[in-house]
């Protein structure tokens, strides 16, 4: 799945909401990752390991931040520094079209 950056909340007048495309980007993450991980969401500490390949555009932190939420309860039972307590992020400059993410999980006990 191309990479996207987490967006930031819209506040009008009828409240505050994400933007659609952040959200229907981070549903489609999350029927990937439903596909590929089937166990519980880990509850003990572990190391990230994440690979992006892509275009550059937008902040590594925003970036995480929408792993971060799509795997947030699926992969892990929550992103707090007790469970991920160590993130490694590798960029390497891609077509957009050969845009990637590549998740390791170690775990540290």
């Amino acid at each position: 799945m191309p990479l996207f950056s987490k967006a930031r909340p819209r506040v009008t007048q009828y409240g505050v909401f994400m933007p659609k495309d952040y959200l229907d980007k981070r549903k489609q993450m999350i029927t990937l990752i439903q596909e590929q991980y089937t166990g519980e969401p880990i509850e003990t500490p572990i190391r990230l390991d994440v690979e992006l390949f892509g275009e550059g555009r937008g902040d590594a932190d925003n970036i995480i931040g929408s792993l971060m939420d799509a795997g947030n309860k699926l992969l892990w039972a929550d992103d707090r520094l007790g469970i991920i307590s160590e993130i490694s992020v590798v960029w390497t400059r891609t077509k957009k079209a050969d845009s990637k993410w590549i998740v390791e999980i170690t775990p540290l006990n």
